[in-house]
């Protein structure tokens, strides 16, 4: 049955649903009649009282309701079901379902009080888990509305079933319908079990939002109580963060419903429960309130005992010992007091008090006893664990072997029923159990070596051979539990319950490296007290102070001990000692150590007892330093670890036989902390300076394998060569632009280049050292090794460091970093020439597969300098991969000729040829986009649709390019230059007789020419909706015959070496209907399998490629920080492989739908308008636009109150597309904390855009992918019209689809914690950008940004360019590049979007069924139109027919757009012919000292926002010293998540970003 569950769960996607076998019948005449009387007979439970009753009753049951069901093919498995129970098991939801819809309400009301009879009789668990499924399947499937049974029933049966997924749904329900403060603590409870902390933390938090609104003096005290409590450690609580509730006003997360509902809510008069927190693990919170009401109530049981519960938690097991004197004096019920005696039962176990612990553990045998006695239970009396638990733990201490072993056995049966229990429902919930039962059997592990060890001891007189090998057995056992402990979970009360028992056999100096992991876990746990009890219990038993000499506190002067007591003569000026420093022998920075040393040491090492244990004793303080930084103590924690370092150097220098590992992470961590007590972005004083070398320079000496210290060392040089610049920003912009004809400065300061030498020979240090682990750590090395490289690599002292050592770094490295060589293959620096040519002739040798697909794009590169390079480099790899080569060309060019048609070439043409005309002017960019395409026509077609093409416009295009070259000679035959602005003929040109000839000669040859273009667009523009499918065999047939190609698929190879090779391609092509109608096709691999891809045409992929490596590079740092790697937290990837500047091919995601159709799905599902919100906000203002923001804040705000449903649409997808609860928990999980990380890696990006076309939700796992990253660095956010102001989607549906607590849950820890990974690794993401922003093939759309906002300018009044006119009033609203229509009035003319390339599914609406020019109307245009109406009638043609099908659904359908002109690709080929210039060599300073400047804003908002001076703007972040206040990450978070929320920003949205959904 089991197995069958399994795959039935397997199998279901979100795509299929499950059809329910209640469906109506198609021949409804013969339909089979319920016989409910048999039905009644079958569910009567009046005789059910035993197991086995209940059991009979569910056969019955089940058989008989497959036999009366409607449905032909469930009546046709009631004899089978008979016969094999398992089947009717199976069957039994659907054929109940099946039923039911037959009933009348009489009969119906019968089976439900049978139901409820059997929840809570003593039915088997099988029984009850069957209903329990049956109610989850009739409320997602099975029957309208659901079961009429009370919420409250279901969670019960649901927590009896131990189904804790499902407990949790109708938990949530239930809090929903009103349940409020008497959910409270179930929910947390629950979430717990589910391992699902965060959630239970975010149901507290909503719950104290709630509490906090309505009796926010009480709440205010309460939290100064806690914050300002003893037990807090300084450590300010996630709880009571002060950020709560702040900013919330108008937010969508908080109603107006909810802010009215204040005076009758359920919350009112509602106090904070100091159970909650316990429940929820924050101990130090919890203790605090339990405190304060045991001040007010000394006798208070319930105080009392959750007193001990928290201090046990805590490990301050001696005041739980104190609490049991108050507890024993009061008349407590026997349950009571056995909580008390088991805790104090538990201090007096880790506190070695063994007298103690054998009386409380007597007491819980006797008290187990007791309780049997008092009831009147037939059978053995039931065992008590923790009794014979703890008496097992004394015997054992007491070396009574025979009865330490009687307790175990009992122990074990007291445990047999819940672990067998739990292992049929988990693994994960039986681990605790399993963790115990592997202490059992270590105890008895430790009885049998403990026996050895007599034996030994009485045998010492026997021969060697005979006698019993202590110290061998020993060494075994050892190693038998390090193996353990490795496999165990990495959880704080795991390590703490093992190591526990353990230490009845090790010392204080046994196993230190896993006191040492306790304790960093406990800290991680937030169990500070703990974590600091279990490294100073160690030392005390050790009988060493924390003061001691030891540890260099208060060492003799003579000594002459300290970071700046070295061999290296001492110097006035501390710049030429930073120099000594970056050039000298590591060895000579440390004191001169001598005899006096050696005696000292000796000294120490003896008063120790020996040198082993001193070394354990170093390792304890080590971490109960770092224990001190953690909590904010970092000046004294910084003198400890300085007095640490010098000692340890003393030692580990005078005695060979100390280990290095101790000096060189004292020293990195030195370094480290004094990093981080400098401001971030504040320059390093030279004193620092010298400190932070000394530290780092010192960690280097003695480890020659250490990545860290290399890494570290390379960072801090690398850090002050950009510091000691002094000329930075004119060097970035004559070296960063290698690609501009601008000056350079070779004459860096001597510091500067000794700094840049350094860092280059440490960072080919560190990425040789790097392994996995360090990955991130290893591409950051490599990016700031190119920046040194592309930077200062024209130093001849540079150079010779890169010569000399880059053949060390394995070829496999420069993989990662693939796309940041190839875009400065055409450097014009002949020494950084010299360095990279070779390298990637090197590694197009060893990996010819890894260069061809960039490759075959730079060989296409309008660029003369980057094409000769790349096709030099290209010919090296002729030479031994000719047929790699041959098919790479092939296959890249044949794509690209299938994903831009001639057709749509003409198209885009075309349409900017007639902007760059008409609109600006610009007769000479009109060329050089027209002139290209004739080029093209003239070679001749190649294929079928070449040809067809050529027959149909050949002709006319033929005659068109005649009167251009009729009007280009005109022109230029006295000279002149054809005009890029003010019109067709130059603004210089003499007025003579000749030339007014000459001007009308011109100027008739041009109208003639677009006569015949805009015939030709005009038919295009009419064929192109007819484009659906393409045939290989007429447009590629090269790519049809090809087979068995050298080529691996896009996006298989490896860094081994190992890749798929193409197989061949199939031969049809879905193109997708989309403004640029996208193509999916399909290959197959060598390996067998399909691949598929979407070729993607008139778009450059090369940013989006980027940013997947940054995501790559995210996900490192994810998989490698602790906070994070057990969280399943990463994004989602998909392979982007351009093939030119406007066409390459994406991975295809399978199992993806967008929220836009997932959304549009539910709503035609459910019969709801897919606009409703935006119809209500019509109704309510017809002129939105024209509202001020508080008039548009009440309108949004009411709008959605007003809609049905509230924004559920996306959490009853997730829970009707799933399976059961728990699938449905997962995906919800893997939803929320995707959405989160993704909220802020787009917020660090500046990523913009984010509608629900480009957010897809994975159908198999629910995690969110986003798609179309064109618009990063905050793009959306400065553009002149409806700009973005919101830093991530955090819309409505997306927190109702979260848990109940919405963002306070899973999200806000998630976004937490994934801000803290980045900004603790900003440098390495600094680095990735800096890589981004500079590179030459995508920078200049950095300048592109200023031109959108000067065009959006331009256009915000509604005025036309010159050259255009309309009739009517234009307002043209637009995104990053895509244009916007907006007609006067949304009611009639609704905001289209331009240029989005969003995929929808075959079916969705046409894009050419809205022309609004009809044959007869063009051929009146064609008799007569003027210049400005020909270009607005093309202009309107493209609109039409680039209508996006979402917006318009979005906005009423409307068709039409009367006399409006839209502005397609805007701007895109002036950034492009910029670029161009840019990149090729012709550009300004100007232009350069522009591209720099911006280029270095970016770079510098990026880091303020790794570095929370993100807000500075905001006065209420400045100091009264005027200084920044550096927002820690939870406030950072908090603002983050207020700004995505307003109501005040999303408003003010345009449409089509859907910000009401």
């Amino acid at each position: 049955e089991s197995g069958n569950n399994g795959m039935n769960n397997s199998a279901h996607t979100l795509d299929k649903d499950i059809q329910s076998p209640s469906m109506p019948i198609a021949n409804q005449a013969n339909k089979h009649r319920v016989n409910q009387v048999n039905l009644q007979r079958a569910w009567d439970v009046s005789q059910r009282a035993t197991r086995e009753e209940w059991d009979e009753w569910m056969r019955r049951f089940a058989v008989q309701l497959l036999r009366e069901a409607p449905a032909p093919a469930l009546r046709a498995c009631a004899e089978l079901a008979y016969a094999y129970q398992p089947l009717a098991r199976e069957l039994f939801s659907a054929a109940f379902a099946s039923c039911w819809t037959e009933l009348n309400e009489q009969y119906r009301s019968s089976l439900v009080n049978a139901m409820k009879t059997a929840f809570f009789a003593d039915a088997s668990p099988e029984i009850l888990q069957t209903l329990l499924n049956l109610a989850e399947y009739a409320e997602r499937d099975g029957v309208q509305g659901g079961l009429p049974i009370e919420i409250h029933v279901l969670a019960e049966l649901a927590l009896k079933c131990r189904s804790y997924a499902k407990a949790l749904h109708y938990k949530e329900l239930e809090h929903e319908l009103g349940g409020g403060c008497s959910c409270i603590e179930d929910l947390i409870s629950i979430n717990k079990k589910l391992d699902l902390p965060e959630a239970a933390l975010g149901v507290l938090k909503a719950a104290q939002f709630q509490m906090e609104r309505y009796d926010a003096e009480s709440w205010k005290q309460l939290s100064n109580d806690i914050q300002n409590s003893k037990n807090r450690n300084e450590i300010s609580s996630r709880i009571f963060h002060r950020h709560q509730g702040e900013g919330l006003t108008y937010s969508v997360m908080a109603s107006s419903d909810d802010i009215s509902a204040q005076g009758n809510s359920a919350w009112a008069g509602v106090d904070m429960q100091a159970s909650w927190l316990a429940k929820l693990g924050s101990w130090s919170d919890a203790l605090t309130m339990y405190e304060r009401k045991l001040e007010e109530n000394p006798d208070d049981i319930e105080t009392v005992l959750g007193c001990m519960k928290c201090l046990d938690a805590r490990g301050e097991w001696k005041r739980v010992l104190e609490l049991w004197n108050s507890f024993s004096s009061n008349e407590a019920a026997m349950r009571d007091r056995r909580k008390a005696t088991r805790f104090c039962a538990q201090a007096a176990y880790r506190l070695g008090r063994w007298d103690d612990l054998e009386m409380y553990s007597a007491q819980l045998i006797e008290s187990r006893h007791d309780q049997y006695q008092s009831n009147t239970i037939i059978g053995a009396p039931r065992v008590d664990f923790d009794g014979t638990f703890f008496s097992a733990i004394v015997n054992i201490h007491r070396k009574q072997w025979e009865a330490a072993a009687v307790y175990i056995d009992g122990a074990r049966r007291a445990m047999d029923s819940r672990f067998t229990a739990l292992m049929a429902e988990s693994h994960k919930r039986a681990y605790s159990s399993m963790v115990t039962a592997q202490t059992l059997a270590e105890m008895e592990e430790i009885i049998t070596y403990r026996k050895l060890e007599e034996r030994a001891k009485a045998g010492s007189h026997r021969h060697p051979a005979n006698r019993d090998d202590e110290v061998e057995a020993r060494r075994q056992l050892l190693s038998l539990w390090r193996k353990r402990l490795a496999g165990c979970r990495v959880d704080s009360e795991v390590h703490s319950d093992i190591l526990a028992v353990r230490s009845l056999v090790l010392g204080p100096t046994d196993e230190v490296d896993a006191t040492l992991t306790l304790s960093a876990l406990s800290r991680q746990a937030q169990c500070y007290k703990l974590s600091e009890r279990v490294l100073l219990e160690p030392l005390e038993r050790l009988g060493v102070s924390l003061d001691s000499p030891i540890f260099g506190i208060n060492a003799p002067s003579e000594l002459k001990l300290g970071i700046l007591s070295s061999s290296v003569p001492p110097s006035n000026n501390m710049g030429s000692l930073v120099s000594q420093i970056m050039t000298g022998e590591a060895r000579k920075f440390f004191p001169p150590f001598g005899s006096l040393h050696e005696q000292y040491t000796n000294k120490l090492i003896l008063d120790a007892g020996g040198l082993e244990r001193i070394q354990v004793e170093h390792k304890l303080y080590y971490a109960h330093v770092k224990y001190l930084w953690t909590m904010n103590q970092s000046e004294e924690a910084l003198n400890r670890l300085t007095h640490l370092a010098d000692i340890v150097d003393m030692i580990a220098h005078c005695n060979s036989g100390y280990s290095n590992d101790l000096r060189v992470k004292c020293w990195l961590k030195l370094g480290e902390w004094k990093i981080a007590l400098s401001p971030p972005g504040t320059p390093l004083s030279e004193r620092t300076q010298h400190e932070i070398l000394m530290a780092f320079k010192r960690s280097t000496a003695f480890t020659s394998h250490g990545y860290r210290s290399w890494h570290n060392w390379a960072l801090i040089n690398f850090r002050l060569a950009q510091q000691n610049d002094e000329s930075r920003q004119n060097i970035l912009s004559g070296s960063k632009f290698s690609f501009m004809n601008s000056r350079r400065s070779s004459n860096f300061s001597s510091t500067l280049r000794s700094h840049v030498a350094t860092a280059v020979h440490a960072f080919i240090k560190a990425i040789c050292l790097g392994t996995k682990h360090w990955s991130a750590s290893v591409q950051q090395d490599l990016l700031n090794f190119l920046s040194c490289l592309f930077r200062y690599g024209e130093s001849k002292e540079v150079a010779s460091v890169i010569n000399a050592e880059i053949g060390s770094v394995a070829l496999e490295a420069w993989l990662g970093v693939l796309p940041q060589l190839l875009a400065r293959i055409q450097i014009n620096s002949p020494i950084v020439r010299s360095i990279l040519h070779p390298l990637l002739t090197r590694l197009g040798k060893k990996h010819p597969q890894a260069l061809m697909y960039p490759l075959s794009v730079l060989v296409k590169s309008p660029v003369k300098e980057r094409k000769e390079a790349a096709d030099n480099l290209m010919n090296s790899l002729k030479k031994h991969s000719s047929d790699l080569v041959e098919d790479a060309l092939m296959v890249s060019s044949e794509l690209i000729r299938v994903a831009i048609l001639w057709l749509e070439q003409w198209h885009e043409g075309l349409e900017d040829a007639s902007r760059l005309y008409f609109g600006e002017g610009n007769v000479s960019g009109m060329l050089d986009v027209l002139l290209p395409l004739h080029e093209t026509l003239e070679r001749g077609p190649l294929t079928k649709r070449e040809q067809d093409f050529h027959r149909t416009f050949g002709k006319d295009l033929a005659e068109a390019h005649s009167y251009v070259k009729e009007y280009m000679r005109l022109v230029t035959r006295d000279g002149g230059v054809i005009p890029n602005h003010g019109g067709f003929m130059p603004s210089n040109q003499p007025d003579g007789l000749s030339n007014v000839r000459q001007k009308a000669e011109a100027e008739a040859a041009l109208n003639q020419a677009w006569d015949l273009y805009y015939k030709v667009f005009r038919l295009i523009n009419k064929q192109l909706p007819g484009l659906t499918t393409l045939e290989l065999s007429h447009c590629s047939p090269a790519l049809l015959q090809a087979r068995n190609l050298e080529l691996g698929v896009p996006g298989s190879y490896r860094v081994d070496g190992s890749y798929v090779k193409i197989e061949r391609f199939y031969p049809t092509v879905q193109v997708i209907t989309s403004k640029q109608r996208p193509r999916k096709i399909v290959l197959r691999g060598g390996d067998g399998k399909d691949y598929v891809f979407l070729l993607k045409g008139h778009e450059d992929l090369r940013q989006d490629e980027r940013v997947m490596q940054l995501f790559g590079l995210v996900n490192a740092l994810l998989a490698r920080d602790r906070r994070t790697n057990n969280h399943d937290l990463n994004i989602q990837r998909y392979t982007i492989t351009p093939l030119s500047h406007n066409a390459g091919v994406v991975g295809w995601v399978p199992h993806c739908d967008t929220f836009h159709s997932l959304i549009r799905d539910y709503r035609e599902s459910k019969k709801i308008p897919l606009n409703m919100e935006n119809r209500e906000m019509l109704k309510l203002a017809n002129d939105y636009d024209l509202l001020t923001t508080m008039q548009k804040i009440e309108v949004f705000s009411e709008a959605l109150d007003r809609t049905t449903g509230k924004g559920n649409d996306l959490y009853e997808v997730l829970w009707t597309k799933s399976v059961n609860s728990e699938e449905w928990l997962d995906r919800r999980t893997k939803f929320t904390r995707s959405l989160a990380v993704m909220s802020i890696v787009g917020y660090i990006l500046g990523l913009g855009d984010r509608h629900p076309s480009n957010l897809m939700l994975d159908q198999i796992s629910g995690r969110v992918l986003h798609i179309d990253f064109g618009d990063c660095f905050e793009v959306a956010m400065n553009r002149e019209k409806f700009p973005e102001k919101v830093p991530f989607r955090l819309t409505r549906m997306l927190i109702k689809a979260m848990e109940v607590s919405g963002v306070e849950g899973s999200y806000r820890s998630t976004c937490e914690r994934t801000m803290a990974v980045l900004r603790d690794n900003r440098d390495s993401l600094v680095a990735m950008l800096e890589a981004f922003v500079y590179d030459p093939l995508i920078s200049w759309r950095l300048l592109s940004q200023e031109s959108n906002t000067e065009n959006d300018q331009t256009f915000a009044d509604g005025t036309v360019p010159s050259g255009a006119a309309t009739s009517h009033h234009i307002s043209s609203s637009l995104s990053a590049g895509r244009s916007y229509i907006a007609a006067q009035s949304l009611s009639n003319a609704p905001i289209r979007e331009m240029g989005e390339d969003t995929i929808e599914e075959e079916g969705s609406t046409g894009r050419g069924s809205s022309f609004q020019f009809t044959n007869q109307n063009m051929t009146g245009l064609e008799s007569g139109l003027n210049e400005d109406r020909r270009y607005s009638a093309i202009q309107n043609m493209v609109a039409n027919m680039s209508v996006n099908s979402r917006i318009a659904s979005l906005t009423g359908g409307a068709s039409t757009v009367s006399n409006s002109i839209s502005r397609s690709r805007l701007g895109r080929s002036v950034r492009q012919r910029q670029a161009m210039s840019l990149i090729s060599g012709e550009a300004t300073t100007a232009t350069g000292e522009a591209l720099n400047e911006k280029a270095l804003k970016v770079i510098r908002r990026v880091e303020k926002k790794l570095t929370g001076t993100d807000f500075q703007a905001d006065p209420e972040f400045m100091l009264d010293n005027g200084q920044l206040d550096i927002l820690d990450v939870q406030d950072q978070v908090q603002r983050l998540i207020v700004q995505a929320t307003s109501t005040e920003n999303l408003c003010q949205l345009f449409i089509g970003w859907c910000a009401f959904w």
